[in-house]
């Protein structure tokens, strides 16, 4: 099975984490998926309970635990060494229910913001979930976060902390503090410049080998 070794330490693009010596082994049964269990969970009663009642502040707190416990499952599954295929894509489709809610909301509370909103969804939901699964297509790749080993550029642009800084929480914080049509849309055509950029990139690359 083809595998993949970590550059010298010193060459590791900045902010990337390293690849595990050792991988554990597949299964659902780790701490990080727990902690995803309960961010996804929390996440949508709090996103559910927002639209029931159409209160704002308890959309913020949903986003609130995605993004905290999004940060905590991650650190846990390095921490503990309990990185896994099943974790990535269960990490992976929970990103998708929760922003999907949130935006949902958002959409119901601020019919103005339908263009950005819809376009938003349409990249996150749509292309960001494509390029997210490309790994898979890597044996010894076990999450976006590794992709640097495979093409450092698409990495940078999407899974590099100033990446994943500009294609998801820059988009909502200027959403929420400045509740602007044209500025925010303008940021999530953005976005989507660099996600069909993306995949141009990954559609130029050789096949990987079986």
């Amino acid at each position: 099975m083809p595998s993949h070794t970590n550059p010298a330490p010193e060459a590791l693009p900045w902010g990337a984490p390293a690849l595990p010596a050792t991988l554990h082994p597949d299964g659902p049964w780790t701490w990080p998926n727990l902690v995803t269990a309960i961010r996804l969970v929390v996440g949508l009663v709090l996103f559910t309970m927002a639209a029931l009642t159409g209160n704002e502040t308890l959309n913020y707190y949903g986003l609130a635990v995605y993004w905290s416990l999004d940060i905590a499952d991650g650190a846990v599954a390095r921490k503990l060494n309990q990185e896994t295929l099943l974790g990535g894509q269960f990490d992976i489709l929970s990103d998708r229910l929760l922003v999907a809610f949130f935006y949902l909301n958002e959409l119901y509370l601020h019919p103005n913001m339908a263009v950005p909103i819809v376009l938003f969804l349409l990249q996150f939901m749509g292309i960001d979930h494509f390029l997210s699964n490309q790994y898979l297509r890597h044996p010894g790749i076990i999450s976006p976060n590794y992709y640097y080993l495979v093409d450092r550029k698409v990495w940078q642009l999407n899974w590099s902390p100033a990446g994943k800084a500009f294609n998801t929480g820059l988009v909502t914080l200027l959403l929420i503090f400045t509740g602007s049509p044209v500025l925010v849309s303008a940021v999530v055509l953005a976005i989507l410049a660099v996600k069909v950029y993306s995949v141009i990139l990954l559609q130029r690359r050789p096949a990987p080998a079986a």
